[in-house]
């Protein structure tokens, strides 16, 4: 399987000492899904800024598709769709005129078949001539991947995809995520949710404090380290186990 992102010796540090980003090697494949899991503050949306070109690193190198990110950044960022943990949405435009110009920044010719096709995949299809303002939040976060999306790039990032949303939209999100992996599309989504990760991931990266621990295919990390518990809330206080349960 060919990779799509190779990133090698990443780092990014700060005047006064702080390592953001510490020697990160990582390849992706094309078309997969690679779940990145750390606590806050671990290094998840640094790393994702840094290879979108929105924050500089300071070592390292990262290509996508082969185009090396700094010196041939338009190559490589056509490639990339970004949605953010934070909604960016102009309030007062519409949901199709933000599509449409979000595919013109990129330089692509309009094709409004192929943008209301997007709008019809992600249930937005009766919002297109909507101003953005009158959206509801789930709404919204379904457009920000819509607008991702516009310039058909091959890599997407989603971070924190299903912060603050319902069951019901989170089980939508993950449906989306798999009907783009089937298009070709690869993905790297972060998230606090294990069960977000073990749903939808084929790889699942751990990264705490700035370092990348371990990265592994999902079935072989759910191997070594998933576990099940089972709890009983008990009626009564026993002195012992059960007869029948002494084996567990």
């Amino acid at each position: 399987m060919s990779d799509i992102l190779q990133i090698s010796g990443l780092s990014k540090f700060y005047a006064n000492g702080f390592h953001a980003l510490k020697n990160i090697n990582l390849n992706v494949h094309e078309a997969e899904i690679l779940a990145l899991l750390g606590p806050n503050g671990a290094g998840k949306t640094t790393l994702i800024s840094t290879i979108c070109g929105i924050s500089r690193f300071s070592a390292g190198s990262v290509k996508m598709a082969g185009y090396d990110i700094v010196q041939q950044y338009r190559a490589a960022r056509s490639l990339i769709g970004l949605v953010p943990q934070e909604l960016a949405l102009e309030p007062f435009e519409t949901v199709e005129n933000t599509l449409r110009f979000s595919r013109g920044l990129f330089g692509k010719e309009p094709d409004e078949g192929y943008l209301s096709s997007l709008l019809e995949a992600l249930s937005l299809s009766d919002k297109k001539t909507s101003q953005i303002r009158t959206l509801s939040g789930g709404m919204k976060r379904r457009l920000s991947i819509a607008k991702a999306l516009s310039h058909q790039p091959r890599l997407l990032f989603l971070d924190e995809p299903t912060a603050g949303v319902d069951v019901e939209l989170r089980k939508d999100m993950w449906a989306l995520v798999e009907r783009l992996r089937a298009s070709g599309v690869t993905i790297i989504l972060t998230t606090h949710y294990i069960e977000e990760a073990e749903e939808m991931a084929d790889r699942v990266g751990v990264i705490n404090k700035g370092e990348i621990i371990v990265t592994e295919s999902k079935n072989d990390l759910m191997r070594r380290f998933g576990k099940k518990e089972l709890l009983l809330d008990l009626e009564e206080p026993i002195n012992a186990v059960p007869r029948a349960l002494s084996d567990w």
